[in-house]
């Protein structure tokens, strides 16, 4: 299991917000993106960053995907009656300093995880949605409160993960058309592209393993603001100025992390 914000694949940039996100004493800090999409990794990278002994975090997950030292993981068991929810509100009454939800599903759930971090907690969770700005929508569209939202969430991560290019048969490639118009989307004269030839490391692929790209959100007073008044997620991302799942993948097209495909594959482009 990666743990390692490098690893992930987050520039020095992202990497620089997510660690003033998770070691803030309070609020919400949510990533977003679809199934297998790996929020879970990136959640607990933050809880093994922050974590010390005398820090009680809590988690509840459906299912615990990797066990944690010094940590309590709880699984959902909605048999016995025990969903997100239950096991969010079972969490909040042991005080921990530090609570993960494995994931916001519900008007339910949202809210006492919204109501622990304005009474002193530190929670992480995920959601599913497109994009980091979306995150905002869906949850007033759940039917939570935009103040309450406004007052809690701290930072906002999506992401998506792309095949790396196999080290072991990498080359340079003359760019393709597509690459030459991108790259002159992105005022770049010198393009480099690069390819796997396929060996057998990587099974004949050109790929081996994979990293992420991101969108990342900190919310700022003017943002938390703008939540007020139930905005799209296009505004909330003009107005914080994101760095789209195109462009951060674009930097790892550059430095031959991936290629063009890649990240062709998992960004829509508004």
């Amino acid at each position: 299991l990666v743990l390692d914000v490098e690893q992930l694949g987050m520039s020095e940039v992202d990497q620089k917000k997510f660690d003033d996100v998770i070691h803030r004493p309070h609020g919400i800090f949510l990533v977003t993106g679809p199934t297998g999409s790996g929020k879970t990794t990136t959640l607990y990278t933050a809880l093994t960053r922050i974590f010390t002994p005398k820090l009680k975090i809590i988690t509840v997950e459906d299912p615990v995907e990797y066990q944690l030292q010094g940590i309590c993981q709880i699984q959902v068991n909605p048999k016995r009656g025990l969903n997100f929810a239950e096991g969010l509100r079972s969490i909040v009454r042991q005080d921990p300093d530090v609570i993960m939800v494995g994931e916001i599903r519900d008007k339910e759930t949202a809210e006492i995880a919204i109501r622990a971090a304005l009474t002193g907690h530190l929670v992480f969770s995920t959601l599913h949605t497109n994009s980091a700005a979306g995150a905002i929508p869906r949850l007033t569209d759940m039917g939570v409160d935009p103040f309450l939202v406004s007052s809690s969430v701290n930072g906002i991560l999506a992401q998506r993960l792309v095949r790396k290019i196999c080290k072991q048969c990498r080359q340079e490639h003359e760019p393709t058309s597509e690459e030459k118009v991108l790259a002159k989307w992105q005022h770049i004269d010198d393009v480099k592209s690069y390819r796997g030839a396929g060996c057998e490391k990587c099974g004949g692929t050109g790929y081996r393993g994979r990293v992420g790209v991101f969108e990342f959100i900190v919310v700022t007073d003017e943002i938390r603001q703008i939540i007020l008044e139930k905005p799209s997620a296009s505004r909330i991302a003009k107005s914080a100025k994101v760095t789209t799942f195109r462009e951060d993948g674009w930097e790892k097209v550059k430095k031959g992390i991936s290629t063009i495909e890649e990240v062709l594959r998992v960004s829509e482009e508004d």
